[in-house]
């Protein structure tokens, strides 16, 4: 019994932050629960298609489609928007932003109505480059630092591998969309498990080496006749000159609303680009 008290006493730093831990991810996990919950159906009963993966690359094999299209059946009905991914091998006659745009409005894509909630990624292998558009809430959500960070976490494995990196920015989207992330980080259970517990190893390890450094040496111990000699210390003005620098803190795209504009059909869209 006596061991266990020990045990327990000397550790017990780290259940302490173990369990503060575990009670804030299981009250993310409640909450995140909850928004799930209060998602409605799909109300948009204007679209013109059910197809969410338009591989016209052909980048996927068959199976790779399926898995994505039931990746996003799922994601869809968590977080209440549409999510749609296009790829082409050939050379566009209007930019690749316009055609993103057009192509959701053409289809009337939106979770709630005809060009509401959802997104569109496109991917064009014959220049490389890609693009992002948000509408609804997505376009309310994603913030031009938001959107930066997708496009860089696709495309850094597209070439190397296309259905990771589509998988990537669907799960990006669900993240995002469903509030289980803080900045890029994706709030998922072993994520979460393993921060807290490498956290706590930390701490305790830290605590438990400060508690058996002790010290051997007085502060006076070297010092000749047991009195330091602080010797002399002077304080010389040197100048008065102050140097002042503008800080801009209006590029940090840290609302949402990233990179909005009205597409040629006259609908509100967001996003960004980037290139592989």
């Amino acid at each position: 019994m006596r061991n266990i008290k020990e045990f327990f006493g000397r550790f017990k730093w780290l259940f302490l932050v173990i369990a503060v831990l575990f009670f804030v991810w299981l009250f993310l996990l409640i909450l995140h629960s909850g928004r799930e919950e209060a998602v409605s159906e799909r109300t948009n009963e204007v679209c013109d298609t059910t197809e969410r993966v338009f591989d016209y690359a052909g980048k996927l094999t068959d199976y790779e489609e399926e898995i994505l299209r039931k990746l996003i059946a799922e994601t869809e009905k968590e977080i209440g928007c549409d999510i749609v991914l296009v790829t082409l091998n050939e050379e566009l006659y209007e930019n690749i932003r316009d055609y993103a745009d057009d192509f959701y409005d053409e289809h009337m894509f939106g979770y709630n109505e005809p060009w509401g909630d959802g997104v569109v990624y496109v991917d064009n292998w014959y220049d490389g480059n890609v693009w992002f558009s948000t509408s609804g809430k997505a376009e309310d959500t994603y913030s031009k630092n938001m959107i930066e960070d997708l496009i860089d976490h696709v495309t850094g494995i597209t070439n190397e591998n296309p259905y990771e990196a589509y998988k990537r920015y669907i799960n990006d989207v669900s993240a995002q969309m469903s509030g289980r992330s803080i900045g890029s980080i994706s709030l998922d259970t072993p994520v979460i498990l393993f921060v807290s517990l490498l956290i706590a190893i930390v701490y305790a390890a830290t605590g438990i080496s400060g508690a058996k450094a002790k010290r051997t040496t007085g502060i006076t111990e070297y010092v000749p006749e047991g009195r330091p000699d602080m010797g002399f210390c002077n304080d010389a003005l040197i100048s008065t000159h102050t140097t002042r620098r503008h800080i801009d803190r209006g590029s940090g795209g840290s609302s949402g609303g990233g990179g909005h504009h009205m597409s040629s059909g006259g609908h509100s869209h967001g996003g960004g680009g980037g290139h592989h």
